[in-house]
């Protein structure tokens, strides 16, 4: 806005001082003006001899932009030159490239805006630091001159209509590198053609900056990769800065995707667009500083997510705990990606963590969600377990969906630069036991039947629920050698009795190995005793313990090898004894004696 203002400012001293020798009539046409302002000769006897005054006398609206007799002195224009039809075509060509359709007011001018021509070409608008509106390369010396068909703007050089891209590449200076490779690869015919294209051309630094030696990829092996590596930068339909938003994404003409950054400044994948919008004949061109090399997933995991628009929360909390390096990094690495909803269900307050302790809590938070390494859904299976960069331990479940720990995956295998994305839907907090009882027992592969019972005996929910629970989990092999047939308990009477049982293997609250003593007893949840025997193993009843402190989110698990049935007295008179604490010369004459298999007989 202040760059038109000042525009109009000095389009108004400019037009005071204009050495016109006649006053612009706003009920004349566009042709009768230009005759009547006395620098505008060349351009009515163009006109003219072009046929193309009765064009410009039609209704319109027109915006001419109009060249003064200097400016096509300066261009070295001599209407001479043009007697045969080819040339007279390339006359009127040049001259309606000056006339766009439609009424532009200098007030409708913005900085980089666009207009088609005539001739179906495009010009581009600038304003300078200083006011100054340029067409082209062509500055307006004037504007607003209004006549009874439209508008003429003054300007001080003749506009020449664009050339093809690689022509148009040729010409900068800083492209020889880049329409060299087109050459090589040939592909100057398909750049040549009617378009439109758009192009983002690296510079002769660029092609140095990578490292590409157009010599030694003068192969057809070489030519085919230098061929996919510079349609990677054309995109097949015009495509002008002004179209370009944040996390864009379009399709290069080698078919994968080119990803746009918009802030301060516009970037292509890693390049940064340093000139925009140079118009061609078959389309445009932007130039990069860098050269795009081919890939399918040109967003690393970061910028993949904080695109993805329901992932905000996450991306400041990577930002604010300073983890944006590190995912950026080259990895691979996995991350499961809770949603916005996500954070806000887990009631996470980053602005309650913008401390140093809460920066350590929510670094923690985070790397839990991470493993290093590229997992993709196809290598998850059920009772898998992955360690997350934190050091703890997540949990996976395979079903009709997959869950890790208590989160759903809503959607697997986003694919980015430096790993894999698979979108949650809750956060994920640390912590080192992930299952609870009843899937830890179905993920140790010989306690099936166990989860078969507890599942018929309607126990699952019991088993889930906080706890903490202590559970003496008899393997798939003591459920055989104790000849349970959980088909024949299937029953209300069954169930009932097999209830009784598995009850009897739970003991409330948490008792880890540590906790166990010689002689100790332990009422169990459906109300019965468990005597415990400690020596250089550990027996509950008459089962021996063959693995300890298995850890769950609800509790431990002690793997047992047979099954305990239920009972008020789960020892016998000579364990009894031994365990009062006053019969141990008892227990020792029936032993000396060889009594002790008598007297345990039933």
């Amino acid at each position: 806005m202040n760059k038109t203002l000042t525009f109009l400012i000095v389009t108004l001293l400019t037009a005071s001082a204009l050495p016109l020798t006649a006053t612009a009539d706003a009920s004349q046409d566009i042709p009768t003006n230009a005759a009547g302002t006395g620098i505008h000769d060349s351009l009515v006897a163009a006109l003219t001899h072009a046929n193309l005054v009765a064009t410009l006398q039609q209704p319109g609206p027109f915006t001419v932009f109009a060249p003064t007799d200097q400016a096509f002195t300066d261009a070295g224009i001599d209407l001479n030159d043009f007697d045969t039809p080819e040339e007279n075509e390339t006359l009127t060509a040049i001259l309606l490239h000056h006339v766009v359709a439609g009424e532009v007011g200098a007030s409708d001018i913005k900085d980089g805006m666009m207009a088609s021509t005539a001739n179906g070409d495009k010009v581009k608008f600038s304003i300078t630091g200083s006011g100054d509106v340029l067409v082209g390369g062509a500055t307006v010396t004037l504007a607003d001159v209004q006549a009874s068909n439209g508008v003429i703007h003054v300007i001080d050089q003749v506009l020449t209509p664009p050339v093809d891209i690689p022509t148009t590449a040729q010409s900068t200076g800083i492209h020889g590198s880049l329409v060299a490779a087109v050459i090589q690869a040939d592909l100057l015919p398909t750049l040549q053609g009617p378009g439109p294209f758009t192009v983002f051309a690296p510079t002769d630094q660029a092609f140095t900056d990578a490292g590409i030696d157009l010599g030694a990829l003068d192969t057809p092996e070489g030519k085919e990769t230098l061929s996919d590596i510079l349609l990677y930068h054309v995109v097949g339909a015009e495509v002008p800065a002004a179209n370009v938003s944040d996390c864009m994404s379009a399709d290069a003409a080698n078919g994968q995707p080119l990803s746009f950054t918009v802030g301060d400044s516009v970037m292509v994948n890693d390049a940064n667009v340093t000139m925009t919008d140079v118009i061609t004949s078959n389309g445009l061109i932007h130039v990069i500083d860098k050269v795009l090399m081919p890939t399918d997933t040109p967003n690393n995991i970061p910028r993949t997510a904080q695109c993805t628009g329901i992932h905000d929360s996450l991306v400041a909390g990577v930002i604010q705990a300073e983890l944006l390096e590190t995912l950026q990094g080259p990895g691979p690495f996995t991350v499961f990606a809770p949603t916005d909803q996500a954070f806000t269900d887990a009631g996470i307050d980053l602005a309650a963590l913008n401390t140093p302790e809460g920066k350590e809590t929510l670094s923690d938070i985070l790397l839990y969600h991470v493993v290093a390494g590229a997992v993709p859904a196809a290598n998850v299976s059920d009772c898998m377990s992955a360690t997350a960069v934190n050091g703890h331990p997540l949990a996976f479940t395979v079903g009709d969906g997959v869950m890790v720990n208590d989160a759903n995956v809503s959607l697997a295998d986003v694919s980015t630069s430096n790993g894999i994305i698979h979108v949650i839907d809750k956060v994920l907090m640390p912590t080192d036991t992930p299952n609870d009882i009843p899937r830890t027992a179905q993920c140790t592969g010989v306690h099936n039947s166990l989860v078969s019972a507890v599942v018929q005996a309607e126990l699952l929910e019991t088993l889930q629920g906080t706890g903490p629970f202590t559970l003496f989990a008899p393997t798939d092999q003591a459920f055989a050698d104790a000849g349970i047939d959980l088909a024949a308990l299937d029953t209300p009477e069954g169930k009932q009795t097999l209830t009784d049982i598995l009850l009897y293997h739970v003991v409330a609250g948490n008792v880890p190995s540590t906790a166990l003593s010689e002689c100790m007893t332990a009422e169990a949840v459906n109300g019965q005793s468990l005597s415990f025997t400690v020596g250089d193993s550990v027996m509950v009843n008459d089962a021996t313990v063959s693995i300890a402190d298995v850890n769950t989110s609800n509790g431990v698990i002690h793997v047992i090898d047979t099954v305990l049935m239920p009972t008020d007295t789960p020892n016998d008179i000579p364990r009894t004894a031994q365990c009062t604490g006053v019969h141990n010369s008892l227990v020792s004459a029936v032993v000396q004696a060889e009594l002790l298999e008598t007297l345990q007989g039933t």
